[in-house]
C-alpha cells in the first residue's frame, strides 16, 4: 500500500472515531511503528490530526445535528451517569444555571429527588417543567423568543434577563467539545445564550457524554478553559484524556 493511501485510510478512521492508536495502525497495515508514526507526523503538519502519546486525535470530526427528541432517546445510561457524578458539585440553597437539552433534563430530574432548596435559571421549557413542581424550588425562566424544535426560549429579551442575574454555577451541555475548536453548538440563538450564562457564573461545569469529545459542531461557544471543570461518562478513550490532561483541562467521571 503506498503512503498516501495509508493515509488517507487513517482519516478515513478518524472521520468516523476521535481517536487511533498507533499499536492498532500498526497491526491494521502492517508496517513498522516508525512508518505509523512519520504518517501522523506528515497528517499533523497538514492539520488533519493531532499527535498524542500512543496515537492520534481527530481535528476535522464535524457532528450532524439531530432534533431534541432523538437527543433524549441517544446515549441515555451515559448521561445518567454525567447527571448523578454532577450533583456532588451542589449544596442546598444554591444558585444555579442549567443549560437546554437531554443531558440538562437528566441532572433537572436528579435535583428533585436530591435536594429540597435551590434557586434554578433555565431558558428550557421541559426544564422548567421538571422543576417547576417541586416544593422550595424557585425556578427562574428566561422568557423571550420561542424556538418549537429545541423547546428554549431564546432572543435579546432571554439576554437581557440573563445579564441581570448571577449564579454559582452553570451547568454546560453543549453538543461538541475539541481541542482544536472549543465547545460549540448547532443553534445560533442558543449559542447567545450559553455565552450569557457562562458570563453570569462564578463556575462553569461541562456536561458532555464521550461521544462529543473531539467533534465540532458548525458554531463555536467558546474556547475550553482550564477553569471549567468537564464531566463525561467513563467510555472516554485513554488518548483522549492524555490529551486533554496534558492541555491542564480536568475531565471527572
Amino acid at each position: 500500500m503506498f503512503a498516501n493511501e495509508r493515509r488517507n485510510k487513517i482519516l478515513e478512521l478518524l472521520s468516523r472515531r476521535p481517536s487511533v492508536t498507533v499499536t492498532e495502525l500498526t497491526g491494521l497495515f502492517q508496517v513498522s511503528l516508525e512508518t505509523i508514526r512519520r504518517d501522523l507526523e506528515y497528517l499533523e503538519k497538514q492539520g488533519a490530526l493531532k499527535r498524542v502519546h500512543g496515537g492520534a486525535l481527530s481535528m476535522r470530526r464535524m457532528q450532524s445535528y439531530t432534533g431534541l427528541s432523538e437527543r433524549f432517546a441517544e446515549h441515555q445510561p451515559e448521561k445518567r451517569q454525567i447527571a448523578r457524578a454532577a450533583l456532588s458539585y451542589l449544596h442546598e440553597g444554591d444558585r444555579i444555571a442549567l443549560d437546554a437539552g437531554s443531558t440538562a433534563s437528566e441532572l433537572a430530574h436528579l435535583l428533585c429527588d436530591s435536594f429540597q432548596e435551590l434557586t434554578i435559571v433555565t431558558a428550557s421549557l421541559p426544564i422548567f417543567e421538571i422543576l417547576s413542581g417541586k416544593p422550595g424550588f424557585q425556578v427562574i425562566l428566561t422568557g423571550g423568543f420561542y424556538l418549537p424544535g429545541e423547546k428554549a426560549f431564546c432572543g435579546h429579551l432571554a439576554l437581557d434577563m440573563i445579564r441581570q442575574l448571577h449564579v454559582s454555577a452553570f451547568f454546560l451541555a453543549p453538543s461538541a467539545l475539541s481541542l482544536n475548536f472549543g465547545i460549540s453548538e448547532h443553534i445560533r440563538e442558543l449559542v447567545e445564550v450559553q455565552r450569557a450564562l457562562i458570563a453570569a457564573a462564578d463556575q462553569v461545569i461541562v456536561l458532555a457524554d464521550s461521544s462529543k469529545f473531539e467533534t465540532c459542531a458548525a458554531l463555536k461557544v467558546c474556547d475550553l478553559s482550564p477553569r471549567f471543570l468537564y464531566l463525561t461518562d467513563d467510555g472516554l478513550s485513554d488518548e483522549i484524556r492524555d490529551a486533554w490532561k496534558k492541555a491542564s483541562l480536568d475531565i471527572i467521571d
